[in-house]
Order: C-alpha cells, then structure tokens, then sequence
C-alpha cells in the first residue's frame, strides 16, 4: 500500500483495514527474497491488467482475478522455468498452480480452504482437535504433481507446491503454553522452504518505509512518483549491497547511501561530492564555499558520519567563511558563532584565543 488520504484520486484510492496504512494505492509486486522489486501491477478496477500492458490469453482471461495478476507478473520473467514463485493465500488456487505448472514454472503457496478442489485430506476441523499434536502432517499428491498438505502449527495451514515434497521431515522449534519452553516440532521441508524464500515483498516495504521521500502535494501521483524514487532508490542499495559482499566489504547502510545519491545529485560538479566513507582527498573536500549546507531555521544542522569526522587521513583544515552557530559547544540557552568551517566534515567551530573547538571536535574523547 502507497499511503494517501487524499480524495482527488477517485476509485485509485483504496481502503484495506488490517494493511499499516490503511488508505492508499494498493500495488502487486515481484520481489526477490532480498526484497529487490522486479515488477509491479497498480489496482485500478476492472482496467487493472489492460494498463499493464500484457497480453492476456484465453485461458488465462478464463481464470480468477488473483490468479490473472500473478500470470501477468510471472509473464515478465525472463527464466520463469528455473524460479520458483512464492505467494499467500490472497493468490494461490489450483488453477494458478496447474495454469504455472504448464508454463513450467514452480510454485509454492498458502492456500484457502475452498480453493485447493477437494483433495482427500483431514478437514481443518479435524486437525484443530487437542487430540492432534503440533506437527501433524496430511499430504496427497496428484498425478501430475502437485502436492497438498495441511500441518498443524500455532493453526493449521494448508498449501500446495510443485516445487519440493514433505522429506525430508525436520525440526522447528516453537513455544509451548505447556512446558513453558520452546519445543521442536516436526516440519515438512516444503514449509520451511517457503519460510526462507516468502517475505521479498515484506522486506521492500520495511526498506522504503524506514526513509520516505518527503513530498506533499496536492496532485495525487505525485505521492506514486515518491514511492517509485524510494523504489529504485532500495533497489540500488540492495545491487550495491550484493556488489559489497561479491567484493567481501563493508558498505553503507541504506540512509548513507540515500544522502550520497542527493548530495551527488545536488552538487553542480558530480566529481565532488560529500563522503560517506573513506576516500581520496580530492573527492572529500568541497572546492568552494558554495558546497556548505546551508543552515535552514528549526532544521537539525548538518553532522557529518564518525567514519568522516574521526578520519585523520583527510585533510580536516578551518575555513573562513559565513558566520554560523558553533557545532560543538553551542547548547540551549548558550550560543556561539564562528566564522571557521572544517573543510571535510562541513560544521561550523570556534577557533580562537579563548576556545579550540575545532581540536576537540576531531578528537576520539570528544
């Protein structure tokens, strides 16, 4: 969901109670299990998949709404037979599991209780008893392989899977009301395949909403063009983090990453930049006056990362430039000016006769 309570969006505006945000645009998304957004498909009625732009078969036009959605998102695949695709139970059914299974594509999902047909399975009634223990297993496979079992967890859930079978049979631990203690609880390998590989979509959403794009507007796809910047914004992090650990080194973290892709946006001279880790000399320093962040009124001021300020291979020197509130020792109530600016970290400090507090700012102790 893209939050919006805005009313000038007509029928695009959506109302889904148990969702975070409540009112908004509601998005289907490909996501790998790192959270990496590979395609979207915005709701927009009965119009939904017209402006997707697919193509919808005859069959795939014969089947349900959800069902139409995924075939539109798995059509923009390149190598559909080698993925495997994960999905709730807003989506899964048998048709899309048997429609996928042609295309040979695998598929393992959640399912409802009416949309699995009716295979010879124990009812959920059946399984819900005190008298069934926790890890209780019912399966059947069809003859063209497609599996469907029920396993008791905390309720009972119902799945179906071309991908993996019920072997081999582990363990998971789980809390006990009982015992008052975590417990190892029998678990199919299909369940515990889809707990590592189902949560993609989850983590993207985690991503963006921790650093939004502020933009308040009027204008209703305004609030959909901040969620695609914060899209591909993750999505280049998440590239860059899978570059990092190809590499074997430590990157930024994804707010460090945001604020270098707008200060490497913002400057005039994209060779000069604001440094986030450690780099040469000649991409650390600002070339003129014109690169000081400029001090805006209720605003927090500008602090530079520790791996920046504590770094002693920059070349931390005083500039004089226009007169701003001193960064180290100024306080509520007590406020001090200087005219002096360091080079690298961009803060204003006293350097005078009286106060050194461009040493002190540098020093590990401070």
């Amino acid at each position: 969901m893209v939050g919006y309570k805005g009313k000038t969006a007509g029928n695009l505006r959506q109302y889904i109670r148990n969702k975070p945000d409540k009112w908004g645009f509601k998005l289907f998304s490909r996501a790998s299990e790192d959270g990496f957004v590979h395609d979207m498909v915005l709701y927009q009625g009965k119009t939904t998949l017209q402006s997707h732009g697919v193509t919808m078969t005859s069959a795939e036009e014969a089947m349900g709404v959800t069902s139409q959605i995924v075939a539109a998102l798995v059509s923009t695949m390149n190598l559909s037979s080698t993925t495997v695709v994960f999905a709730d139970n807003y989506f899964t059914s048998l048709e899309l599991v048997r429609y996928l299974q042609g295309k040979g594509c695998r598929y393992t999902g959640t399912a409802r209780d009416n949309r699995i047909g009716k295979p010879p399975l124990k009812s959920v009634k059946d399984m819900e008893k005190k008298s069934v223990p926790r890890g209780s297993i019912d399966y059947v496979t069809s003859d063209d392989g497609i599996l469907a079992v029920r396993w008791k967890d905390n309720k009972v859930v119902t799945m179906l899977s071309t991908d993996l079978g019920v072997e081999p049979v582990t363990t998971c631990q789980r809390y006990s009301n009982e015992t008052k203690k975590k417990d190892d609880v029998p678990c199919p390998e299909v369940i515990k395949s889809y707990n590592a590989n189902m949560g993609g979509i989850d983590k993207s959403d985690m991503l963006i909403h921790l650093y939004r794009t502020p933009m308040k507007s009027k204008r209703w796809y305004m609030r959909l063009f901040a969620y695609v910047i914060d899209i591909c914004l993750t999505n280049a992090w998440l590239l860059y983090r899978r570059d990092c650990q190809a590499l074997n080194e430590t990157g930024m973290s994804l707010k460090d990453f945001r604020i270098e892709v707008f200060y490497a946006a913002r400057c005039r001279n994209p060779t000069v930049h604001r440094p986030l880790l450690r780099t040469s000399v000649t991409s650390a320093v600002p070339s003129s006056s014109a690169d000081i962040p400029p001090a805006v009124r209720g605003h927090r001021s500008h602090t530079p990362a520790a791996s920046v300020r504590f770094d002693t291979t920059l070349f931390h020197v005083p500039m004089y430039v226009t007169r701003q509130t001193c960064k180290f020792c100024s306080k509520k109530g007590h406020i001090m000016r200087s005219n002096f600016l360091c080079r690298v970290c961009k803060v204003h400090l006293c350097l005078n006769g009286e106060r050194n507090c461009f040493l002190q700012y540098h020093e590990r102790s401070a």
